[in-house]
């Protein structure tokens, strides 16, 4: 790896800080499962290869949930039963043949479920599991992103859908139902959540005489930059219940995404310009708001200004380079004064930022990949060849 120069935009995928928070989340998956527990990490979150592939070679498996990400994963050196694969889009295709290599599947749907009772006529003995889907909302109200309106995501609990396609693979022949699925989308990131999700996999697999494999959790975590705090947490909630109902010698399954990504990336922009309004001192930037906060929600971001000898402004609007007028970072109050050539550098940008970066009006961004204090391009600045790639004009 060699020291080079930073052309900006770009993002840096800060190497050391993601290898520390995989490394803290496996030695507290070891404290309390010893070799039984998986980590997959999410490729949704964030599935630059280079990332992908040092997740790979630090033991990871590829937790995937499209066809497209199961083949990045094959791809990119992923043994096929090494990757997890998951969601509502599964092709029957692919399914078919992730079944017969040995993936972990976790079943979402009906027509998933019909697949499989097809394989089952000319399997050899499989493996799957199945997602599980209950209302947490009622249990811990305002902690989870779905609310009232419940989850899309799997099979319902409530009201008996689950039980009927557990009873459905039971009569097959060659595949067994060795696995719980219990991802749900938390705002709350607290431990009572992977608690409530811990007893009700439990409590389902006593009800339905289950002789569980493993249990995913799924993601949602939250972490990174506390020294592994946080992971301890919540693997000792999990390790906890299952204790409770004598089941902690099941392999655990996590899903991390952001608790593991978020604090591996920084974003770092330039000023290429200052213009003073009636209203407003504009200080526009080579970046945009939509490569660190896509949904345009946040209010404020962690963020390290140059140090310089310039006066004090009373109040700057740190803009981004797009036509848009909200697209506006932050107003930086009673700060120094910023002026052309100036380097911004935003942190803890990792998750849910690149996967979403449209293509407008510029391309995707340089991406370096740092490692102490030396750099390296892991992807390149995507320009119109890029864009015009797999296209017909004419």
């Amino acid at each position: 790896m060699i020291k080079t120069a930073l052309n900006t935009p770009c993002y840096i995928f800060l190497e050391d800080e993601f290898n520390s928070n995989i490394k803290l989340f496996r030695g507290a998956l070891n404290k309390y499962f010893g070799q039984n527990a998986i980590i997959g990490y999410s490729f949704k979150t964030n599935s630059l290869p280079y990332l992908v592939n040092c997740a790979k070679k630090l033991g990871c498996y590829a937790e995937t949930v499209s066809d497209t990400e199961y083949e990045l994963a094959l791809k990119l050196g992923y043994k096929e039963n090494k990757i997890i694969y998951n969601g509502p889009i599964k092709s029957k295709a692919l399914f078919t043949r992730a079944l017969a290599s040995g993936s972990i599947i976790n079943l979402d749907s009906e027509r998933e479920l019909a697949w499989l009772e097809e394989c089952d006529e000319y399997s050899n003995e499989k493996e799957i599991g199945i997602r599980v889907n209950f209302d947490v909302e009622s249990i811990l109200p305002g902690q989870t992103s779905m609310g009232e309106k419940g989850g899309r995501f799997g099979f319902c609990d409530d009201n008996g859908d689950l039980t009927c396609a557990i009873q459905r693979i039971k009569k097959l022949k060659n595949i067994k139902l060795c696995g719980l699925h219990m991802h749900v989308s938390s705002k709350s990131k607290s431990t009572d959540i992977y608690e409530i999700l811990t007893k009700r996999a439990c409590e389902i697999a006593k009800r339905e005489d289950l002789e569980l494999k493993y249990l995913d959790i799924g993601g949602g975590f939250f972490g990174g930059g506390d020294g592994g705090k946080a992971y301890d947490n919540y693997i000792h909630k999990i390790y906890d219940v299952l204790s409770e109902y004598n089941m902690q010698r099941l392999t655990l399954i996590v899903e991390p995404g952001a608790s593991v990504v978020a604090t591996a990336f920084d974003y770092v922009v330039s000023v290429i310009d200052v213009k003073q309004t009636t209203m407003n001192k504009f200080v526009v930037t080579d970046g945009s708001r939509i490569h660190v906060d896509p949904f345009m929600r946040k209010s404020n971001y962690a963020l390290s200004l140059p140090i310089n000898d310039n006066k004090t402004a009373d109040v700057q609007t740190l803009c981004g380079y797009t036509c848009m007028e909200n697209d506006r970072f932050t107003e930086l109050a009673n700060k120094q004064e910023l002026s052309v050539g100036d380097v911004i550098r935003f942190h803890v940008v990792g998750s849910y930022t690149m996967c979403f970066t449209p293509l407008f009006i510029q391309y995707l961004p340089r991406v370096y990949a740092a490692s102490g204090d030396k750099y390296k391009l892991v992807r390149e600045l995507w320009g119109a060849d890029e864009y015009l790639q797999k296209n017909i004009i004419d």
